[in-house]
Formats: C-alpha cells, structure tokens, sequence
C-alpha cells in the first residue's frame, strides 16, 4: 500500500503541542482599587435589620406568610432590596431565582411590600458573570 505510514502517539502528541503553542500566554494584569472590598455574603434577614429596617418588617411578615423553608432558600439569598413609594426592585442575583419569585411569590410579595409595581432583576450573579 502506497500512501500509508504509520503514526505513534509521541508524534500526534508533539504536533498537538505546538498547535497549542501560544495560548493562554497573556500576562493578565488587574486594575488594583483600594475602594473595593471583598466581604462575606450575609443574609438578607440580617443585612436588612440593620441598614433598612422598613424593609425588614416586611421581610418578617413575608417570612411568616409562606415559611421559613422557602425564606430561606428563595429570599435571604437576595442581593438586595430597594423600595420607592409604591415600587420595589429585587436584585436576585441569577436568573432562576428571578423566574422561581416572578411565578411562584409575586403575589405575595406585593401584598407584604404594599406595592403596586414589582421589578426583579437578575443574573447578576456574585461572580458577576452574568449580565442582568
């Protein structure tokens, strides 16, 4: 047979390897800022008692409304919480969580906050991968 040679492992090895050549080689250089800090997630329960106590109230009576179970895993795991008059933003923090609040607690959330209009953002995961 003519056209035919064989080939070993050590030379698909090598040509993989300098096909390779090149990458990942950056010299990733970040902007140092001393104004940023790295804290500790603390949940919302806790977070909010503190800096925002009106909103924390209602926290309370949303906890008692629908459990501690779903509290816990649907809303002390929110970034954050702001309200204006008779609208609130939720900062979610991923999309599912923000889709999980808009289906299954909208409702109830509106009627503890005594808002009208409720935005739920998400994705802005704490990697900050996701775009929201």
């Amino acid at each position: 047979m003519t056209g035919l040679s064989s080939i070993s492992m050590q030379d698909i090895s090598e040509k993989v390897k300098l096909s390779r050549q090149g990458r990942l080689e950056e010299d990733v250089r970040f902007v140092e800022n001393p104004m940023l800090a790295s804290v500790e997630f603390v949940p919302l329960e806790e977070r909010m008692a503190s800096e925002k106590p009106d909103i924390a109230i209602c926290l309370a009576k949303l906890k008692e409304k629908i459990g501690s179970e779903m509290f816990e895993k649907r809303f002390n795991i929110i970034q954050n919480i702001n309200r204006s008059g008779r609208n609130l933003l939720i900062v979610s923090g991923s999309e599912r969580l923000r889709t999980l609040l808009l289906k299954e607690n909208l409702k109830d959330i509106m009627d503890v906050f005594s808002v009208d209009n409720v935005r739920i953002v998400g994705g802005a995961g704490f990697g900050g991968i996701d775009a929201f």
